[in-house]
């Protein structure tokens, strides 16, 4: 990894140009990370297998149905309504970001992200922000580094996917308006490159400014054809009747919202647990059983039989929330005192109305290597970090990767919630494609 250190000067003309896209961003790396094409593509080849696993674990214990999962994991009858609303998990349609450990060569797969509401795309695709840099041009010059934008392929792929049957569509990115505030720069930097790429109409709104009428929805004057969710679980359970006009309109058939809930309960770490626990294994192949083993660490759910576990382990396990994300709610057993550690624990099986809201996993000790970091103000500084990948599928295609990092010293999670760093990722091999429209010449003009 390079680390040369940008001028004061570089980076100041860097944000500037870049403007809005830069600003709310805490921690930007701004050495260029480059991973060699083979690494890559293991991790791609890693990230389609456990889907495919997670796929045939929902078969083999739930007969394929996501509610039955989604009443499983204990979630309301509305999440369940919402969940029943687009009921498939459709492999070929789905947008996929796996968080990965590298461990002696071979990837350690700790979640499985699936649908609308993976984050990252945008600073996954800032290699142009980057090569501004003439640090950056000089490094990848010298090893004829390439790249994937994932912003720019997702764009296509979704166009492709979702509203090539349309004529002259209106999409609409919402967001709860719980969380506008914090996201709304970034969901217009990202509806604006999504608008540039496709020239598809997109607008930025919450369920506030979707208007409910007798033939569909309406954002602003203008019919709604397709609804890019972006509002989660959590936005449900804290006010359903926030979205119960959306909820309608699907159930009405008057919308199309392609990647909706079943992406979500299939990504929840409770599937991570059925998988890996040998109590559950029952019907996978021995390859199948040995290739959980290798890459997936050790994950059981926390529940009353495996109470003794989870106390008897705790320097080498975390608490995950089942369906948490962005690193919320995870504690660190080898940070956390025994008292903490049996409160936590306490907490979560005292309630009886869900079997699987979180799991225990086994701490993996990450990679590391030296980054440059940037803050907007011009704040620069190398340090040496744990490094986390994440890789991004849309269906059974690599559509690029990014990467997160924190500084050694601080906590053992890597999430963008509690500012580790992010970048985008460059790869040391001739690359197999241009971007997505290369699968098929004929996918756009």
């Amino acid at each position: 990894m390079n680390t040369i250190l940008p001028t004061s000067h570089e980076l100041d003309e860097m944000f500037s140009q870049a403007g809005r896209v830069l600003a709310a961003k805490p921690r930007i790396i701004v050495s260029p990370q480059i991973r060699s094409a083979a690494m890559m593509k293991q991790d791609a080849a890693a990230t389609e297998k456990l889907l495919d696993l997670i796929e045939l674990t929902i078969e083999r214990l739930f007969g394929g149905d996501m509610v039955r999962v989604a009443r499983w994991l204990g979630y309301s009858d509305t999440v369940l309504r919402w969940v029943q609303a687009s009921p498939r998990l459709d492999r070929r349609h789905v947008l996929v970001r796996s968080d990965i450990y590298d461990d002696q060569g071979q990837p350690k797969m700790l979640e499985l992200n699936l649908g609308s509401s993976v984050g990252g795309l945008l600073e996954a695709s800032f290699h142009s922000i980057l090569l501004k840099l003439p640090s950056v041009r000089e490094a990848v010059r010298k090893q004829e580094a390439e790249w994937l934008e994932p912003l720019s392929e997702w764009a296509w792929l979704v166009v492709r996917s979702f509203l090539s049957h349309y004529t002259n569509p209106l999409m609409a990115f919402v967001e709860s308006d719980f969380s506008m505030p914090a996201m709304q720069a970034t969901l217009n930097d990202i509806a604006d490159r999504f608008h540039e790429i496709t020239k598809t109409r997109v607008t930025v709104c919450t369920p506030k400014e979707l208007e409910r009428r007798k033939d569909g929805l309406y954002a602003r004057g203008e019919k709604v054809d397709v609804i890019y969710r972006l509002f989660d679980l959590e936005d449900l359970q804290r006010s359903p009747s926030e979205f119960e006009h959306i909820l309608d309109a699907l159930e009405d058939r008057l919308v199309e919202m392609p990647m909706g809930f079943s992406c979500r309960i299939a990504g929840s770490k409770a599937l991570f647990a059925l998988l890996s626990d040998p109590a559950y294994q029952t019907g996978l192949s021995v390859e199948d059983t040995e290739w959980v083993r290798r890459h997936i660490p050790e994950t059981r759910l926390l529940t009353t039989r495996n109470r003794a576990y989870a106390l008897r382990e705790r320097e080498r396990l975390l608490i995950k929330p089942a369906d948490g994300y962005g690193g919320a709610g995870i504690i660190c057993g080898w940070e956390a005192s025994e008292a903490e550690w049996g409160t936590r624990i306490a907490s979560y099986l005292s309630s009886a109305s869900q079997v699987a809201r979180a799991v225990v996993q086994e701490r993996i000790t990450p990679s590391t290597g030296p980054v440059v970091i940037a803050k907007p103000g011009g704040a620069v500084y190398q340090e040496q970090a744990s490094i986390l990948w994440g890789c991004y599928l849309f269906g059974n295609r690599h559509i690029g990767h990014v990467l997160r990092t924190k500084e050694i010293t601080e906590s053992s999670v890597i999430n963008y919630a509690n500012g580790a760093a992010i970048g985008p990722v460059f790869y040391s091999e001739e690359r197999e494609r241009t971007d997505a429209r290369a699968i098929d010449t004929d996918f756009m003009p």
